[in-house]
């Protein structure tokens, strides 16, 4: 799957606890934090099946089965 930098950073800062769009960009490097680009990264995530928004709490985000997959092989490939 092809994701971008941001992307990729988001995936690795993601867990499958629900976090806020603040507490994810805070374990981000300086460079990435724009929270436009940010929120759009978020929502191209979401629509590629990697990310799932909280159906009850507004704003809330952590990954879903696929997502944790696709972590595993990015840390891996860090490596």
């Amino acid at each position: 799957m092809n994701l971008t930098p941001l992307q990729q950073s988001l995936i690795l800062a993601l867990t499958t606890e629900w976090q806020t769009p603040a507490q994810i960009t805070g374990q981000l490097p300086k460079a990435m934090r724009n929270p436009s680009d940010v929120n759009q990264s978020l929502k191209d995530l979401l629509q590629k099946g990697l990310v799932q928004v909280n159906p009850v709490v507004f704003a809330l985000y952590r990954l879903t089965a696929l997502g944790t997959t696709t972590k595993k092989t990015e840390l891996h490939e860090n490596q």
